[in-house]
């Protein structure tokens, strides 16, 4: 049975790798945990048929994973995926190509534990 997934939203930027988070061990977080930063306003999906709004779309806008947490907030990081240069060194990642902005209030959620799986992948990978 797959555990109930972990939400919060970003609490504070720290700086330009590292955020808190408003969830801490009390809500289950735990060290090498895995986040998406989600955008917290996405594009509004209406029924052509009835004009009812279905929902909005949400766009994921990084990653970050857990590396200190207090009992109700974590702190994290940006990083890069294993299967690059920085991610096998475990050295946050830096994007030089595109700026990420992240806000306080965007909504996150668990992905993942750092060497085993959390939960299904958003997206269905």
């Amino acid at each position: 049975m797959t555990p109930p997934a972990i939400t919060g939203q970003v609490a504070l930027v720290e700086d330009d790798y590292t955020l808190v988070i408003n969830r801490g061990t009390e809500a289950g977080v735990v060290a090498g945990m895995v986040f998406a930063v989600s955008s917290g306003t996405g594009q509004v999906i209406t029924d052509p048929e009835s004009g009812r709004e279905l929902g909005r779309l949400s766009r994921e806008k990084l990653r970050v994973r857990v590396f200190d947490v207090q009992p109700l907030f974590a702190r994290a990081h940006t990083f890069a995926e294993t299967d690059s240069f920085y991610g096998l060194l475990r050295i946050p990642f830096v994007a030089t190509d595109d700026v990420v902005t992240i806000d306080v209030g965007d909504p996150v959620e668990a992905i993942a534990i750092e060497g085993m799986g959390y939960r299904k992948e958003a997206n269905g990978y």
